[in-house]
């Protein structure tokens, strides 16, 4: 633990903060730039649409693998080598993407990609470590706010430079710039050593409880906001007052994971585009409170010795919704247009009373005591 009072490892651990926010920005922003061309570049290759949804379930299945491995070896190396070295390789493989002519670069490229882009999972795992359980889903909910607005510039951004000659080469070049300025971020500025919160003791890691015309040309801007990350990125700002308003990120989970699910079930049969639009505000604002809910509940009920380990864990689970998920779809669809907003919104029933019961199990354990 770092030297010095109280106040300086709470300077010290905000100034962390604040570049995790940075780090998270510019890792997402990294990704996003290169998707609005990713599966056009595919195609260019002659990839037909099985083989471009295999490539990228193959991601996912390295995803599920090596995130959980790289969380473990932060445990025991450290977060900040292992943070340079997936940002330093990430810059690699998206610079060798950029130039691929040939299918299996491409999937070289995705592979080492695979392996090794977990910086989401790492900068978690520093955010855990600096923050006390109190004051997480704040911390979480900024963290994604500042990935959210990530979500916002960044497609635009590269479907900009996708219409000039070579597009593809140069967002993937102009994504392999932004990882490395990242890993100059954390080599330069994140310190060796990091100002860890005072600790619970390993062994009670349940006793801290959280609490806590000109008419169309403004359409056409309009229609060009990134809504959903927008809204996403207020979300995650908001997240800790909703916390604390709800009394538990318990409560929170559970009734964004409602929200979600009514939201899903009306865009399935939705009658109007107004009424599809107006429900995304609600989807929107519900995902990014359970990304930020479910982070902090993992987090602060993990031991913290172990931390980055149960973190990759954690994310390998969005891997496997990435490889299940299209064929789910996919065969979903064969049963009718709506079918796969129908699945979509029983996985999320499922998922709220989940949530729901895992609250009121939460709740009866502190009244009984047990």
């Amino acid at each position: 633990m770092l030297g010095g009072g109280a106040g300086d490892r709470a300077a010290s651990a905000r100034s962390v903060q604040l570049i995790m926010y940075v780090v998270g920005f510019l890792d997402l922003a990294g990704v996003m730039i290169v998707i609005p061309m990713f599966v056009t570049h595919l195609r260019h290759l002659g990839l037909s649409p099985l083989m471009n949804g295999a490539i990228r379930s193959f991601y996912g299945v390295l995803q599920l693998v090596f995130s959980p491995l790289v969380g473990r070896w932060s445990d025991r190396y450290g977060r900040r080598p292992l943070l340079v070295i997936c940002l330093g390789v990430s810059a690699l493989s998206y610079l060798v993407l950029g130039s691929s002519a040939s299918i299996w670069v491409v999937i070289g490229s995705r592979i080492v990609t695979g392996i090794f882009k977990h910086s989401t999972t790492l900068c978690k795992s520093v955010l855990a470590d600096v923050t006390p359980p109190e004051d997480r889903p704040k911390v979480m909910g900024k963290f994604n706010g500042a990935m959210g607005i990530a979500i916002i510039l960044s497609p635009a951004i590269g479907g900009h430079l996708a219409h000039l000659d070579n597009g593809f080469a140069i967002v993937c070049s102009v994504s392999s710039v932004i990882f490395l300025g990242n890993c100059v971020v954390c080599l330069g500025l994140l310190p060796n050593e990091l100002p860890l919160h005072a600790r619970r003791p390993d062994g009670d890691p349940s006793k801290k409880d959280i609490t806590t015309t000109p008419r169309n040309e403004w359409l056409s801007l309009l229609y060009e906001v990134e809504w959903k990350g927008a809204i996403g990125a207020v979300a995650g700002f908001l997240a800790g007052r909703l916390s604390r308003f709800q009394g538990s990120s318990q409560m929170v989970l559970f009734n964004s994971a409602l929200v979600q699910a009514v939201s899903l079930l009306g865009l399935t049969f939705a009658p109007s585009i107004l009424l599809i639009v107006m429900l995304l505000v609600p989807l929107s604002v519900s995902a990014t409170l359970i990304h930020t809910a479910t982070s902090t509940l993992i987090i602060d009920r993990c031991v913290p010795s172990k931390i980055g380990s149960v973190t990759g864990v954690a994310q390998g689970i969005p891997a496997i919704a990435g490889m299940t998920t299209p064929v789910l779809a996919g065969l979903a669809q064969e049963a009718g247009v709506r079918g796969p907003g129908v699945l979509a919104s029983v996985a999320a029933f499922v998922g709220a009373a989940a949530a729901g019961w895992a609250a009121h199990y939460r709740h009866t354990t502190r009244k009984t005591g047990t």
